[in-house]
């Protein structure tokens, strides 16, 4: 990336939540997203979050910037990874902006295909890891069980066409992001109190939205990789996330997620650039 190309209107915004990612980022994971962006031929920003670390994330960060120009990092208090996402995604200034977990369990290489897919009138791109095409590397047997079970409670109350709503790997249009994130009730600002590790289901949230905005959303098939952490509690998590996909559903049921007249209607939202 040349010089007058960073001094241009980024392309694409890569945001990466980072809760108490030392590890991660020590064993090359920030530098391999970075890397590739910086090999791309046009304008990036790659923003990390940090979901307010106890550990030197944040200084890693800060570190690897001086390297990176188009690196940045934002502070966050310790809300969760929707509250950190949601602090990238409205920070963003790039045309198309994807989120992505920083251990790369999918590797930052389909940044490529969730690109073409947005330049081909596509508004949401979310990565599977449940569909034709994909290489799974499966984790534990119970985090997989619960994970399909999961899935297949979320198409049955709520995204009938969509086979895996939680991999963390995601693009929009960056009109069509700044909406959504913006309209969220359940994940919305300040309704998240963390304390430590915090898995949630605000993809299913998200994608709700875009549904019943009439958005144009494509699952594409991606390699994903199980990596160790111990910031998953498959039984506790399960449950807080199934408390959390009963809220969104009963705000569906009641219209929550409906367009006003205020906001952009289905018509409005597919003519975007």
């Amino acid at each position: 990336m040349t010089a007058s190309q960073r001094e241009a209107a980024p392309l694409l915004s890569l945001v990466i939540p980072a809760y108490n990612e030392e590890e991660n980022i020590r064993c090359g994971a920030l530098q391999k997203a970075a890397d590739y962006l910086a090999d791309q031929n046009y304008v990036c920003e790659l923003i990390v979050v940090d979901d307010g670390s106890d550990d030197a994330t944040a200084a890693l960060v800060v570190e690897a910037s001086r390297s990176w120009p188009f690196l940045s990092l934002l502070r966050s208090a310790h809300g969760g990874k929707a509250r950190a996402v949601t602090t990238g995604v409205l920070a963003s200034q790039g045309k198309y902006v994807i989120f992505s977990d920083m251990d790369q369990s999918t590797p930052v290489r389909f940044v490529k295909d969730a690109v073409r897919e947005l330049e081909d009138a596509t508004e949401v791109v979310i990565g599977s890891r449940l569909i034709k095409g994909t290489k799974r590397r499966d984790g534990p047997l119970l985090r997989n069980l619960l994970g399909r079970g999961f899935s297949l409670l979320v198409r049955a109350l709520l995204l009938p066409q969509i086979h895996d709503s939680q991999c963390g790997f995601k693009g929009f249009r960056r009109e069509v992001a700044h909406e959504l994130f913006g309209a969220m009730k359940v994940f919305g600002d300040g309704a998240q109190i963390a304390k430590g590790p915090m898995v949630t289901a605000f993809d299913v949230e998200l994608l709700v939205l875009a549904k019943r905005r009439g958005y144009r959303i494509k699952e594409i098939p991606v390699v994903w990789s199980h990596v160790r952490t111990n910031r998953v509690n498959a039984l506790k998590d399960a449950y807080r996330m199934f408390k959390q996909v009963m809220q969104v559903w009963l705000n569906d049921r009641r219209g929550r997620y409906d367009v006003s007249p205020s906001e952009p209607s289905e018509e409005q939202g597919r003519k975007l650039p």
